[in-house]
């Protein structure tokens, strides 16, 4: 989309691009942008009997650990966001799906940041060894359906696209799903 009248990059790191940018606004003027450009990431509800497996990490950006549905950064544009979410799956919980049914596509922050998140529901699940990778540090947690939805009606989730996801398992189960 041809919204910039100017871009520039004043950051590069190992997973996103900053740049300060300016639009021609509707009035005719100028207005600033600063914009974050991340390749994404993928997440996994995976449901095993009435259990949803989680995953409770440290988030020091946050500065709290966070009960999450394991999930992944893509490696780039081209990166297979199926692909994606099966390895995240098996790294953190230990599981592949039979089926991932695609859940919901969000983004982020969409003022500011193009990270946009996949989010699949991750059924028929076989046990396979789980790797982390070497710098998470992952503690596995199972949850009843019943506790997800009383956590999820208590406020007690924190991250955003573990919300969206047992929202939409739930709904799904609900419309009458495996």
């Amino acid at each position: 989309m041809g919204y910039w009248i100017s871009k520039r990059l004043v950051y590069e790191g190992a997973i996103i691009r900053v740049s300060t940018a300016t639009r021609q606004s509707a009035g005719g003027g100028a207005q600033p942008f600063d914009i974050v450009e991340h390749h994404g990431g993928v997440a996994v509800v995976p449901l095993l009997g009435d259990r949803v497996l989680l995953v409770r990490q440290p988030r020091p950006v946050a500065g709290e650990s966070l009960l999450e549905i394991p999930a992944g950064k893509l490696e780039g544009p081209d990166d297979d966001v199926m692909a994606r979410a099966q390895a995240e799956l098996g790294e953190e919980v230990g599981y592949r799906a039979g089926r991932l049914i695609p859940a919901a596509e969000f983004y982020v922050s969409p003022g500011y940041c193009s990270e946009r998140i996949h989010v699949f529901l991750g059924l028929d699940l076989t046990p396979v060894v789980a790797a982390p990778e070497e710098t998470e540090e992952i503690e596995r947690v199972e949850v009843t359906l019943d506790e997800a939805r009383r956590m999820l009606d208590e406020r007690r989730f924190r991250d955003s696209k573990t919300i969206i996801g047992l929202r939409e398992l739930l709904a799904y189960l609900e419309r009458g799903h495996d």
